[in-house]
């Protein structure tokens, strides 16, 4: 019998730059906003100061939705939620936003890095993805949950995969059922990255971001297809 295939829906797409601690200055981080408002493609409406850091955000097209760029004094983080962008348009606008992070704010090295690729697919052969993953995954039967006196709301895993050799990537992935639509399957990667990284060396970010989300593709994916069989 020919393995399934999925075509997962990205619905989140995140990024951490960590750096050396610094003051962070409204003018400085305003310029960067600034610059980015003058290509539309990467550009964000609002500018918000608060307490916590500086935010740089685009309106709210639907609940859940976020485009946003946060700034903190140890760290950057970019995340688009919800939205209709690509995974090679992030990597796009994460390789931009940290370019002028870096030259803006006069950062000489990034510590770390984090990435998180969120998705969903829809299992082929079970109508409820906590069926899917309780029984077709983990060969728990129904009655099993018997004890709890209650029905099951949500099912899942956890794995975490250390670095492989020659790699200092850390790779977290959470499989479980969705909510909003029980067939659907929601499937998450977060990859973090303990290397330093120096500014001239920022196109290994989009390595970083495809690789985070082909892992979650390629292999994420391809461990549920073993499962995902029709009842004999």
């Amino acid at each position: 019998m020919d393995r399934v295939t999925y075509e997962p829906l990205t619905i989140g797409l995140l990024s951490e730059l960590i750096f050396p601690p610094l003051e962070l200055e409204a003018a400085k981080v305003q310029a960067i906003h600034n610059e980015l408002f003058e290509r539309p493609e990467f550009s964000y409406q609002n500018f918000t100061v608060s307490p916590g850091g500086i935010n740089l955000s685009n309106p709210t097209q639907k609940p859940g939705h976020v485009s946003m760029v946060n700034f903190m004094p140890d760290r950057v983080q970019i995340s688009e939620e919800l939205s209709s962008t690509l995974v090679e348009d992030f990597c796009e606008r994460l390789l931009v936003i940290a370019d002028l992070t870096f030259k803006r704010l006069n950062i000489p090295v990034m510590m770390a890095q984090q990435h998180i690729v969120r998705s969903l697919v829809h299992a082929k052969n079970f109508s409820d993805s906590r069926d899917f993953l309780s029984n077709g995954v983990c060969s728990i039967q129904a009655g099993e949950f018997q004890v709890f006196e209650r029905p099951v709301g949500l099912f899942g895993l956890k794995l975490a995969f250390p670095p492989s050799e020659g790699e200092d990537v850390f790779h977290n992935l959470r499989i479980e059922s969705f909510n909003q639509d029980p067939r659907s399957v929601f499937i998450e990667n977060v990859a973090t990255h303990t290397s330093a990284l120096m500014p001239n060396q920022l196109d290994g970010l989009e390595k970083s971001m495809m690789g985070t989300y082909n892992f979650l593709k390629d292999k994420g994916l391809a461990f549920l297809a073993r499962f995902d069989m029709a009842a004999r």
